[in-house]
């Protein structure tokens, strides 16, 4: 789903392309808005699946500026990419915090429980959360597959992962804590019963990853293996660390939020493991391509339904914002709300819409969903000439660094008065400061399009 769209641009960029711009510049970016974005996932307002597709489309849109800036082609990916982490979202968590400090959850009571067990199961959970991301990402760079081939991606993996689910049936000593002492006999306490219920969905994702990596081995498929592998086996070990951040509720319980902190990190190592996937797939871009932006293989669909191709991806793209923007403004309403006095605290939660809460989110709605339906018309009406290119995008720039601001202003109103609001602001000027330094580069770049011999540095 990579292509060259600007030759010009893609010859000019290739040729001096460093490490600074091409990796550690957009790490910067990636991590301090995949710490911000990851932390309203985590906020009131937002949860599961929908509360993950703040991060996911961002990351996905912030993947399509860095291509759009080297002439590369990458409508499609943030669409892709947001649904395809919004998946681990389901996936719980909570109990393993109390396990790393030692601490098992018997109805009323505590035992003790192994730390290593909890950060075993952190690892199997970062796996889960970032897996189905990774696989989907694959699947979408790799657009060649055949209708075999796609029946085996979808059959072999979910094959996998009920082989998973038997293997929890039939050996529960191995999956859940303290099994030895007849704990899980007979009717289970909430605690109980969330272990077995997280424990279980953890290790059957889990397990669909590995069938979906074996799926891409036997088919060759070195995008997706690659792209999983990075995503899924790196944010299993990235999702761990951040929680090394909970056992300051061992030692300094009330000092800060420490879940808050948590997810703040761990949005940032996931963020850092999703440049390292783009820097690996630009890459690929170099190898399937002339210098000169030319193909090496031609793309029959590309060549026979150039329009078409244009209208989805630019369709794809559109509704990639939405969403964004949708969820964001949806979970927000319920804070805000709050903060401006509308509705007390305990009148809203995630899916509790007060009359006053509905007024305040309408607008917004309206107002997103009717500019989404005036771009799709707009795409189908100009996509009928054959002079028509989706993939310009005039004033680029400015419209990521202003969405970058909104979503910033969003997660701290709906953290307000938290102090970890402080965070939010140092790591929004983090990521301007990187977005800024990507800018001036590629503005340099353009501006000479005359072969410069050597690495650009200075800038």
């Amino acid at each position: 789903m990579l292509t060259v769209a600007d030759k010009a641009k893609y010859q000019r960029h290739r040729e001096k392309g460093t490490a600074v711009y091409g990796l550690w510049l957009p790490m910067l970016l990636f991590g301090s808005m995949g710490a911000i974005t990851w932390a309203i996932r985590g906020t009131g307002g937002w949860g599961g699946i929908d509360g993950t597709i703040v991060p996911g489309m961002t990351w996905g849109l912030l993947w399509y500026y860095l291509c759009y800036g080297k002439g590369i082609d990458a409508r499609g990916i943030p669409l892709w990419l947001g649904l395809g982490i919004a998946l681990g979202g389901e996936l719980g968590y909570g109990q393993y915090v109390s396990w790393i400090q030692g601490k098992f959850m018997v109805g009323d009571a505590i035992i003790p429980v192994a730390p290593w067990i909890g950060y075993a199961w952190f690892v199997i959970c970062g796996i889960g959360w970032g897996a189905p991301g990774g696989i989907l990402l694959g699947w979408a760079l790799d657009t060649k597959a055949s209708r075999r081939r796609w029946l085996a991606r979808l059959l072999i993996p979910l094959g996998v992962g009920f082989v998973g689910w038997l293997l929890v049936r039939t050996c529960p000593s191995l999956f859940f804590p303290n099994y030895h002492l007849g704990l899980y006999a007979g009717e289970l306490d909430r605690h109980l019963s969330r272990t077995v219920e997280t424990n279980t969905q953890n290790f059957v994702v889990a397990a669909w990853w590995v069938g979906a990596l074996l799926v891409a081995a036997l088919q060759r498929d070195r995008v997706t293996l690659t792209i999983g592998a990075i995503i899924g086996g790196g944010f299993g070990v990235g999702f761990t660390l951040a929680a090394l951040w909970c056992l300051g509720y061992s030692y300094a319980l009330g000092y800060i939020d420490w879940w808050k902190m948590w997810e703040l990190n761990a949005g940032f190592n996931l963020g850092l493991l999703y440049v390292i996937a783009l820097y690996w797939a630009t890459g690929r871009v170099d190898k399937a391509h002339h210098p000169n932006g030319d193909p090496i293989e031609s793309d029959t669909e590309a060549v026979l339904f150039p329009n078409l191709l244009e209208r989805r991806r630019s369709i794809s793209l559109v509704l990639a914002v939405c969403l964004l923007l949708f969820i964001m403004f949806f979970g927000a309403s319920s804070n805000v709300g709050v903060l401006l006095g509308l509705y007390r605290e305990s009148e809203v939660d995630q899916y509790a819409w007060p009359l006053a809460r509905v007024a305040l989110f309408a607008p917004a709605a309206v107002l997103i969903l009717g500019v989404t339906a005036y771009k799709i018309g707009r795409i189908a009406w100009l996509s009928r000439t054959r002079t028509w290119r989706g993939f310009e995008a005039p004033r680029l720039p400015e419209r990521m660094a202003d969405l970058m601001v909104v979503i910033v202003v969003v997660g701290a109103a709906t953290i307000w008065p938290s102090k970890i609001g402080v965070l939010y602001a140092l790591f929004l000027c983090i990521a301007l400061f990187a977005l800024h330094r990507l800018n001036r580069h590629f503005d340099y770049i353009d501006s000479r399009p005359d072969p410069i011999q050597g690495p650009i540095s200075g800038i």
